[in-house]
Order: structure tokens, then C-alpha cells, then sequence
């Protein structure tokens, strides 16, 4: 999936809500409810209501979007003109009572035809539009995909079979992206595309890629996995340089900010410190002179000016399982990684092989490893390691401080994790998938160690 958690937001964001436009979104509805005879056989379909409306912030009141009512045919047509295009909830009612609630697709230029019989709305439903039949397309693509990605689990497809299956694959959901373009499907189908093509053949996944900005999505996907491509082959200023070419070809400001954000994201992960916070006062000028901070601005304010690489780490102590107490001062002479998580969190659960594998490949040349539980319950820790063997410390949870921890460390996502070298230092930090970075930084923590 999406790498990288601070462009998670952007990716969604692109893919469902940012066909910004200077002109209004409008979405063309015609409703028809009818009911069974068995219940009503006067022909009179009047009063079901019709409320459509958005939360952007699930703190703040909803904003309606429409209110309808049918008259006694049943019918009714109206405008719907969202800020933006999106999937937006729709609640049915009649006499006071909410009888379904359903999710509709609003884009530019498109007709919903919505048609159903009560009492049992849902089940009767009929909607078409633009965007329902290209999903229709998306998803039985993607729903054969999976089908053959079973067939792979069960060993049913050879391991040698498989680069060619995503491959082929990969040229189905390129197929509905060029024949569905503008639609929703064609920004899914982009990505899942881009994401197979990454597996097995980066070249050409970057090459096609940079055909597909005509799609807000491409600048999601450029910022994640063309970065990733371009940083792999050429180093960090091919990277930026990469960026700015893309930057310079959307007029989104929302874009142009995540860009800027990854930019100063890849100075930071880079140890290059100071040019990462020069950019970051510019961008605090640009973005923020008006506004409150954002919440990604404030975050990567405090990790550069408390947990940057090369800085001491914040003091910190705790009790590991083996009875020891874990602290800066007795820990320096060895490298070794703190990990902050919540035991129940998934990505974690999913990160525990490889995080085995690292710890048992580096283990005999000096890297120590604890895990820091944020969890309630003890429990949870307990149960954890019931299905599972552990290689490392734990820390004691009666020996925590959390919300001290927790402060101090920024940790905001689990699981995060901070490489500190043989001097106390501060190598980098690790929050989510960017686990996936750590063993090179690893490699060269132990080297300049030994």
C-alpha cells in the first residue's frame, strides 16, 4: 500500500475529494420511490425525505447538502453542488422514522438516477450513474485479481508465475484507467496499477507513471512511489529535483503543500537538518501566515527541534522484563532501537517477522532492541506473546511513564520506532511503513560502531 503516513491524507484526499474546480461541483438527481401495494395500494408516494449532507470534521455539525421531499408520484429532481467532488451519506426518512441510509457518489457533470420500492428501501435499491457503471468495470477487475491472489496463497500459481501475473494485472487496471478517466475508478485503478508495477517492474511503473498527471492521483502516487523509485536510483537531490519538476506542473495548492511537505520530510529522514528547517520556516511563511499551524507542520516542528538525527535523545528510563533498568547513560556504547507501540495495533502485528529478522541479523554484532507497550491492559502484552516468541526486552509497563514518554518522543502513530547510535544519538526517527528504511541505517550505525 501507500507508503509513507504523512501522504496518506494527500493520497485520499486526491483520489476522493480534490477535483478542485473554479466553477461548482454539480451532480444532476432524479429520485422515484414507490410503494408495495401490500402496504399501499392509493398511489400516493409523498413524503420521503431526502437528506444529503457532509462532516468534514467529525466535531462540527453536519452540512446539508439537500433536502427533499417527494410529492405524491413519488419524484422529485434536484442539483446537488458539493464543495467537492466525493462519496457523501444520504439518509432516507418518512413520518419521522430514518428507513435507510445510503452513500452517493457526487461528481462533475454526472446524473444519479435513483429508484426504489418500500418498505424495504435498501433492498430494492437501484442507482446508475457515470460513476457506479466505471466502478462496476474497477471492481470486477480488482475482485479477479484477489480471486487470483487466493489462488497464489494456496499454492495453486507457481512463485515463478507471479511477476507475470502482476504484470498482466497490472494491465487490466491501466486498461479502466485510460478507458474510465475522470471517474473515481480511474484514480483507484491508477493506483493499483502503479502498486503491482512496483512489485516487479519499477522502470516501466515509473516511466507510465509520469504519463498520468492528466490524474490527480499520479501526484500521490509520484510523491510516494516515484519518490521512492528516484531516491533508490539516484540519491536525495535527484529526488528533490524530481519533486519540483512535478510540482511545477499542478496548479493544486493542496498538492504543492504535500510536495513541499515531502521535500522537507526527505532533508529530515537525510540528516541534512539545518536545509530541512530552512525549508520548513518557508514553508510556515507561505502556508501558515494566516492560519492555525497545521497538525503535520507542528509535528515536524517538534521532531526538528527536539528529535532531529544527530541530536541526544530526551531523557528517558523504564525497567525491561530481565529486571534491568534501561536509561541514556547505561545504554551508551551500543546502538539499539526504542519501539513505541500498541500491541493490538495491526501494522504492527504485521511487522513482527521482520522486525524479528532485523533483531536476529544484528543482534551478534552489538544491536539491542526494546519495545516500549503503550497498551491499557497488561493483558493485551500478555496475550500478544502467547502467539508468539519474543527475542528482546520489554519494557515493564508499572515502570512507564506514558503521556512523559509519549511527550517528549512525539509518538503520534504506532508503532514508531528511533535508531539511537553507540553515542546516545539520535539516527532516525521511524513512524509506520518507514520501518521499511531501517535496515541500511542499521547497517551503517554498526559499521561506524565497530
Amino acid at each position: 500500500m501507500i507508503k509513507r503516513f504523512f501522504v496518506i491524507a494527500l493520497v485520499a484526499m486526491v483520489a476522493v475529494h480534490c477535483n478542485r474546480k473554479p466553477e461548482a461541483i454539480k451532480t444532476h438527481l432524479n429520485v422515484a420511490v414507490s410503494v408495495s401495494d401490500s402496504l399501499d395500494n392509493s398511489g400516493n408516494y409523498s413524503g420521503f425525505e431526502f437528506l444529503l449532507f457532509q462532516k468534514d470534521d467529525p466535531a462540527a455539525e453536519a452540512d446539508t447538502l439537500l433536502f427533499e421531499v417527494t410529492d405524491s408520484t413519488g419524484t422529485f429532481e434536484a442539483i446537488v453542488e458539493p464543495d467537492k467532488a466525493g462519496a457523501y451519506p444520504m439518509q432516507i426518512s418518512r413520518n419521522g422514522r430514518i428507513l435507510a441510509s445510503v452513500t452517493m457518489l457526487l461528481a462533475d457533470k454526472d446524473t444519479i438516477t435513483f429508484k426504489t420500492e418500500f418498505p424495504d428501501i435498501q433492498k430494492n435499491l437501484v442507482m446508475d450513474s457515470r460513476e457506479i457503471r466505471a466502478l462496476k468495470v474497477y471492481d470486477r477487475v480488482d475482485q479477479n485479481f484477489k480471486r487470483t491472489m487466493v489462488y497464489a496463497a494456496n499454492g495453486e500459481i507457481a512463485d515463478s508465475l507471479l511477476p507475470g501475473e502482476f504484470l498482466k494485472w497490472s494491465d487490466l487496471y491501466w486498461q479502466v484507467y485510460e478507458d474510465k478517466s475522470g471517474t473515481f475508478a480511474s484514480k483507484f485503478a491508477l493506483e493499483s496499477s502503479m502498486e503491482l508495477l512496483n512489485r516487479v517492474d519499477r522502470k516501466q511503473m515509473f516511466t507510465k507513471l509520469n504519463t498520468a498527471f492528466g490524474e490527480e492521483m499520479a501526484f500521490g502516487l509520484a510523491i510516494t512511489l516515484g519518490k521512492d523509485y528516484v531516491a533508490d536510483a539516484k540519491g536525495l537531490e535527484a529526488t528533490v529535483a524530481y519533486l519540483d519538476s512535478v510540482r511545477s506542473i499542478t496548479e493544486n495548492e493542496d498538492i504543492e503543500k504535500a510536495i513541499d511537505q515531502s521535500i522537507i520530510k526527505l532533508y529530515y529522514d537525510s540528516a541534512r537538518v539545518d536545509k530541512a528547517r530552512e525549508l520548513l520556516a518557508e514553508f510556515d511563511e507561505e502556508y501558515n501566515e494566516d492560519s492555525e499551524p497545521t497538525f503535520w507542520y507542528k509535528n515536524m516542528r517538534f521532531d526538528l527541534k527536539n528529535l532531529a538525527p544527530g541530536m541526544k535523545l530526551p531523557d528517558y528510563e523504564f525497567i525491561s522484563t530481565e529486571g534491568d533498568t534501561i536509561n541514556n547513560a547505561n545504554m551508551l556504547g551500543s546502538p539499539y532501537v526504542l519501539e513505541f507501540t500498541i500491541m493490538a495495533n495491526k501494522l504492527y502485528q504485521q511487522q513482527y517477522d521482520k522486525a524479528t529478522v532485523i533483531y536476529q541479523m544484528y543482534a551478534n554484532e552489538g544491536l539491542k532492541y526494546f519495545t516500549i507497550p503503550f497498551d491499557q491492559s497488561v493483558n493485551t502484552i500478555i496475550g500478544f506473546f502467547e502467539e508468539r516468541d519474543r527475542y528482546w526486552s520489554i519494557a515493564e509497563p508499572p515502570s512507564l511513564n506514558k503521556k512523559q514518554l509519549a511527550d517528549e518522543f512525539n509518538i503520534q502513530f504506532y508503532p514508531t520506532r528511533i535508531l539511537i547510535d553507540a553515542e546516545g544519538k539520535i539516527v532516525r526517527k521511524y513512524v509506520g511503513e518507514e520501518f521499511d528504511d531501517i535496515i541500511p541505517d542499521i547497517t551503517q550505525t554498526l559499521t561506524k560502531t565497530n
